[in-house]
């Protein structure tokens, strides 16, 4: 049932090459054959010399260019990169099919030397993911009004990441999260809450395609006792704390959790316009009543049902327990003891989200002697 949803999901985003690409408008010099996909964003991309680079490509305002006529699957991504004096985030992106769908490496220019400077965060129907995956970060040096040369290695689901003089890998991911086979090659930058301030600079950029190309890997369980698959029922909006479950839900759909535990509530649904619930149930047999301790990781905010009852509830969202959380979702640093009766017991996660930043949940029962699941 999973791969039949991610199969129409793949299906719905390969629009034919040639028909995204006619309808974008040019930008910069014709011969290096930059884009954007409407007109009003033209503005935010500008090609002038910066220190020593007669076609640097300047960015700003969040704005995707793309580079025309050029389908990429597997191979390197080559480019200079030099973050502009109050650059926020730049990026590169990859396999893209849309702005709403494309894998994505964020440069946090702002984090420079810190453990998050560099993730790879995929963007999944609208959502940019990055508190989703906590174990795609590197530390990494990301020198303010200076050229830093980065190299992309891409082959089927692995990726590899080279920052400046490094001959090692600063990033290593070892299956790629979005699920596109291939796409466009583009780049965006930003300086938060300024649009009109340019971010970063690129130039230098060489894509070198690989000759034959790679089958993606699927997910393969880890030796470590999540929950793997759940029953999720479609989003309603929501507002504040979920303290019951409503008595009819519609559309239960088979989920099942990533390699990490997770699952990615953002590969079901697009980005609704207004904060969401999904209810996620899973069924535990326990040969006697005992107390069950899982940990839980969520974004943002979770409530936990077990046979109909209210037991816990949480917070983690961005900025929500402390100024800037980072708010990862990792079902090692938090817990719910889970009471359960003998027999069938039906835990329900309530995982309400704003989708900004990643829509997901993962649970892990470490002590599992006496309960199937």
């Amino acid at each position: 049932m999973t791969r039949l949803i991610a199969a129409a999901a793949l299906l719905a985003l390969a629009a034919p090459m040639a028909a995204r690409q006619n309808e974008r408008i040019p930008v910069g010099p014709p011969e290096l054959k930059w884009a954007v996909d409407r007109a009003d964003l033209a503005g935010n991309v500008k090609f002038e010399p910066f220190l020593g680079r007669p076609d640097a490509m300047w960015l700003r305002s969040n704005t995707h260019v793309v580079k025309s006529g050029l389908d990429f699957a597997d191979g390197t991504i080559e480019f200079d990169l030099a973050p502009l004096a109050n650059g926020d985030f730049a990026a590169v992106t990859f396999r893209r099919q849309s702005f709403t769908n494309h894998e994505n490496i964020y440069l946090r220019l702002r984090r420079s030397g810190e453990f998050m400077a560099l993730q790879y965060a995929p963007r999944l129907n609208g959502s940019s993911t990055w508190q989703l995956y906590p174990e795609f970060t590197a530390v990494t040096d990301w020198p303010r009004e200076r050229w830093t040369h980065i190299r992309v290695e891409i082959h089927g689901s692995i990726m590899e990441v080279f920052a400046g003089e490094s001959t090692k890998p600063v990033l290593k991911v070892p299956r790629l999260r979005n699920g596109t086979t291939n796409g466009e090659i583009g780049f965006w930058a930003r300086v938060n809450d300024r649009p009109a301030e340019w971010a970063a600079a690129i130039s230098n950029l060489r894509v070198t395609k690989a000759s034959s190309q790679t089958a993606l890997i699927p997910p393969v369980n880890a030796p470590v006792p999540f929950v793997w698959t759940w029953q999720i029922a479609d989003p309603i909006p929501s507002q504040g704390r979920i303290n019951q479950i409503p008595p009819t839900l519609a559309k239960w759909r088979a989920a099942r959790s990533e390699e990490s535990g997770l699952v990615n509530v953002n590969r079901l649904f697009p980005v609704h316009k207004s904060r969401s619930v999904i209810f996620a149930k899973h069924v535990f047999m326990s040969d006697a009543a005992r107390r069950v301790l899982a940990g839980i990781g969520y974004s943002d905010d979770v409530s936990v049902f077990v046979n109909g009852e209210l037991v816990y509830s949480g917070i983690n969202g961005w900025d929500s327990r402390t100024p800037a959380l980072a708010s990862f979702v990792d079902a090692r640093w938090e817990s719910v003891s889970l009471p359960f009766k003998a027999g069938e017991n039906e835990v329900v996660l309530a995982v309400a989200d704003d989708q900004r930043f990643g829509w997901g949940f993962a649970m892990r029962i470490d002590d599992s002697a006496g309960i199937k699941f």
